[in-house]
């Protein structure tokens, strides 16, 4: 009965193991719609480093340093946490309103962006997200600041809108207006395992 008791406990322990291994090595995958432009987003054991794929072009996003490493033979590292993201510093408020639809298999909640008493857009979040895929967060942020097809789009008396007010409720599963969506998500994954070597630096 002791060896069976003992057996049992160092199989329980090597499966706790095991697990906590895959949990420290599971990374995320993002895939959506920016500005009508696909995108993908992973990370992997390191979830500092985001891979970030637009179109034909990859970039390798590092949201510690804020340092972003265009995947090209030649290309420069570049210093995207010192530049402007060109979009104006309005008040903007995001207010929920209630409770929204599924956006790629995930509940939303409906919030309504606001500056001062005009509508400037609509957002679909998920709070619970937050913590989890702060990383994506933080390398589209940054991407932003640097990739022509990703700033943010003016509207007028509601200006250039980025993402990062989009996202201050949670993940933005979808935002934009009630005429075109400047970001829609349609995979979320916080069970991908890629293989790490796509995420060093050229």
């Amino acid at each position: 009965m002791r060896h069976l008791r003992l057996l049992a406990c160092l199989t329980l322990a090597t499966l706790a193991g095991l697990a906590s291994v895959g949990e420290a090595r599971a990374g995320m995958l993002v895939e959506g719609l920016f500005n009508g432009h696909p995108i993908r987003l992973e990370t992997g054991s390191d979830r500092n480093l985001v891979l970030v794929s637009l179109g034909s072009s990859r970039h390798l996003v590092d949201v510690e340093r804020r340092h972003v490493y265009p995947m090209t033979s030649g290309a420069a590292m570049i210093r995207a946490g010192s530049l402007d993201n060109g979009a104006p510093l309005l008040p903007y408020s995001l207010r929920k309103w209630s409770a929204g639809p599924q956006v790629a298999g995930h509940a939303s909640t409906y919030h309504v962006l606001q500056v001062g008493e005009r509508i400037c857009g609509e957002v679909l979040a998920s709070s619970w997200m937050t913590p989890f895929i702060e990383p994506i967060t933080r390398s589209l942020e940054l991407m932003q600041r640097i990739e022509p097809d990703l700033h943010p789009v003016d509207r007028a008396e509601c200006g250039a809108i980025s993402f990062d007010v989009y996202a201050r409720n949670g993940w933005p599963l979808m935002a934009g207006w009630s005429d075109e969506a400047a970001f829609l998500t349609e995979t979320v994954r916080f069970d991908h395992y890629p293989d790490d070597t796509i995420f060093q630096r050229p």
